[in-house]
């Protein structure tokens, strides 16, 4: 719409089912719009329909409504959790972060937040899960802080402690999407959606109805804080402590290299392999009992990677070279 109201052009993209849940609009009138695919809503206490196959989007428009580009991504087992929202910001290396909730495995329930970033072309950069299991989170807001950090706040319910049933959170990520405890490995695939942007007509109505409104002063108990970090979640300590730094072997290397940790694995685990400029290239499982692994990297060509290896507990990295 233009400054008076009145409407420049009106479009549909995604059909028949999706749902807009965040914009962020440039200086040049194009903007970037997320949401969900499939805005579905059943009960939480029926399992989801097969066709119950939502995918959290990412789509660039340009300021007359015509689409650039269009991302999907999906993370099955773990669907999105439609009834709650996405949002997005831009960083201040001018890509853009999006935060959105993993839902439970067959149920319309949530599980937790995501975070992921994205370069101006809708790539991914890097993606990270926080929550301790046991707990049902979903995401409301996300920021970016002063220092280049992520915000994140939602709801979270389970057993708190003095029997609560449900709290608020808010989590803070490095720049890189590093949080400080109960990070979560879940794969996320990008597919190209292709949105037909087809023109639609509204019709505008002038004037407005009035409703009475009262107001009044509610006084609330004081707010108790407590650390998510040392939630008490049944997860052995032994598991929550960042893998110890492996060893790769040789390196540097033609593109083939052995990653070895002195003692089996203890939890699910997992490692990301980055290029230069941080750009994420791929992500691997890595199941527990395991110590050895092979890392093929031919495909991506001579120069310097990074590998992140990720337990429950942390994470910790290791340069590698290609030569």
């Amino acid at each position: 719409m233009d400054a008076e109201g009145n409407i420049i052009w009106c479009k549909s993209y995604i059909r028949p089912k999706g749902v807009v849940h965040d914009a962020y609009i440039h200086s040049d009138g194009s903007f970037i719009v997320t949401g969900y695919t499939d805005s579905t809503t059943t009960s939480m206490f029926e399992p989801l329909s097969p066709l119950f196959q939502p995918k959290l989007f990412l789509m660039k428009l340009n300021g007359d409504g015509e689409v650039e580009w269009c991302r999907g991504f999906d993370s099955a087992p773990y669907y999105w959790h439609t009834p709650r929202w996405s949002r997005i910001v831009q960083s201040f290396d001018g890509n853009f972060v999006v935060a959105a909730t993993l839902g439970t495995p067959g149920y319309n329930l949530p599980l937790r937040p995501l975070l992921m970033k994205l370069n101006t072309n809708g790539d991914t950069l890097w993606t990270n899960t926080v929550g301790p299991t046991g707990y049902l989170q979903n995401v409301s807001d996300l920021l970016v802080a002063s220092d280049g950090g992520l915000l994140i706040s939602g709801g979270i319910e389970g057993d708190l402690p003095e029997n609560w049933t449900g709290a608020q959170f808010i989590y803070k990520a490095d720049s890189l999407g590093r949080l400080p405890c109960w990070e979560a490995y879940h794969s996320v695939v990008t597919y190209d959606l292709f949105p037909n942007d087809s023109d639609i007509t509204l019709t505008a109505i002038d004037g407005v109805t009035a409703h009475l409104a009262s107001v009044s002063d509610t006084t609330f108990a004081p707010l108790t804080i407590y650390d998510s970090c040392t939630l008490n979640t049944g997860i052995p300590s032994m598991v929550r402590h960042a893998p110890k730094q492996p060893r790769v072997r040789p390196n540097p290397n033609t593109g083939r290299f052995t990653v070895q940790f002195d003692d089996p694995l203890m939890a699910d685990s997992f490692y990301s392999v980055y290029d230069a400029l941080g750009k994420l290239l791929y992500q691997q499982r890595w199941p527990p009992g395991e110590q050895t692994e092979e890392v093929d990297l031919l495909r991506f060509g001579t120069g310097t990677y990074v590998i992140r290896f990720t337990s429950p507990g942390g994470s910790c990295y290791e340069r590698v070279v290609v030569e």
